[in-house]
């Protein structure tokens, strides 16, 4: 009997986040790199190149349009900056071609709005890469609490800083590639704090620091649902231990540092012994998200569970809250 055919993936923009999707494709048993494209011909050539041992067929195309057209790519995963996410996924669902794009899928809300109405009218598969949603340690958590362990939620805290050097040319500070914190950090605790509640806040403030070059280098949030609170710093300006902890009225859930790639959380009920889930990633934890779109995509679904587009558009609006209260205006929109 013929053993199926893999599921061939194409990268657009062949970066460090390219990188740990194509090594999570190693612990895929049916799952192949099968192209590559980038604006700089030379990085894809080198990208494939790290990856033709476990993937001989890996193609790199001249460009973008090129690598979406093709018969032979199932999918594509969009990593270039987050201006072009919205272009690029749009090509991508005219062709027909199923999609998963980095975190956020879009600049605005407005924006990911459009996409999933063209994925919608298009009948084509979209997600966004929120991948710490589909990690183990981050499903214990999600049944923790519809178990009520912990009781009802009270307050969640967690942070997502590191120093990151100035440097005006990087995709980070570039306020034309939509660089900033909250945009490239803040999500995280934004989408994971919904993921808890399992919908979005009845209210934001935020307090945002812009830096010289206009993007947003410090943002502190408070998120309220309900009388619960999700309290958050994201930061370019300092690191700190990056772990998550959701407190309710029985007892707490800690994930550990950082949270959003975590593979141990800790359950300690007031009244009961501490219970630890510890789940190390098969490869970087790029693996389950990747595994849940296939799936989807051989299902027909157009979207998925874990991260549905209402989910996706909950997070934006999140987002745009904060950066209009914050004064980051990109130039580009």
């Amino acid at each position: 009997m013929t053993a199926p055919r893999p599921f061939r993936w194409g990268v657009i923009a062949p970066g460090r986040i390219a990188h740990n999707f194509a090594r999570a494709l190693s612990v895929i048993d049916d799952a192949e790199l099968a192209g590559v494209a980038s604006r700089q011909p030379e990085r894809a050539e080198s990208f494939a190149g790290d990856y033709r041992r476990d993937h001989p067929g890996v193609q790199v195309y001249p460009d973008y349009d090129a690598l979406i057209q093709a018969p032979d790519i199932d999918a594509v995963y969009i990593a270039n900056p987050h201006r072009f996410h919205a272009e690029w996924v749009r090509a991508c669902l005219h062709a027909g071609k199923p999609v998963l794009c980095e975190k956020p899928l879009a600049v605005t809300a407005r924006e990911a709005a459009e996409l999933f109405r063209l994925a919608q009218a298009n009948r084509v598969f979209l997600m966004e890469a929120l991948w710490s949603r589909f990690l183990p340690v981050w499903q214990d958590v999600r049944h923790w609490l519809r178990a009520g362990a912990i009781g009802p939620v009270h307050t969640v805290q967690s942070s997502f800083c590191f120093r990151v050097p100035f440097n005006p040319a990087d995709r980070l500070w570039d306020i034309h590639q939509a660089g900033g914190v909250t945009l490239d950090m803040g999500v995280y605790p934004i989408a994971l704090s919904n993921f808890i509640f399992e919908r979005g806040p009845d209210r934001v403030q935020a307090a945002v620091l812009k830096g010289a070059t206009d993007v947003d280098v410090r943002t502190s949030a408070l998120l309220h649902y309900g009388e619960a609170v999700s309290a958050f710093t994201a930061s370019f300006l300092a690191g700190r231990d990056n772990s998550l902890r959701i407190e309710g009225e029985g007892g707490v859930i800690d994930v550990d540092g950082p949270f959003w790639a975590s593979t141990r959380a800790t359950l300690t009920p007031l009244d009961g012994e501490p219970v630890r889930a510890d789940h190390p990633h098969r490869m970087n934890g790029f693996e389950y998200q990747i595994e849940a779109a296939m799936a989807d995509i051989r299902a027909g679904h157009l979207q998925n569970d874990v991260i549905p587009w209402a989910d996706t558009l909950t997070t934006a609006r999140v987002i745009d809250q904060i950066l209009a209260e914050g004064g980051v205006v990109y130039p580009f929109l």
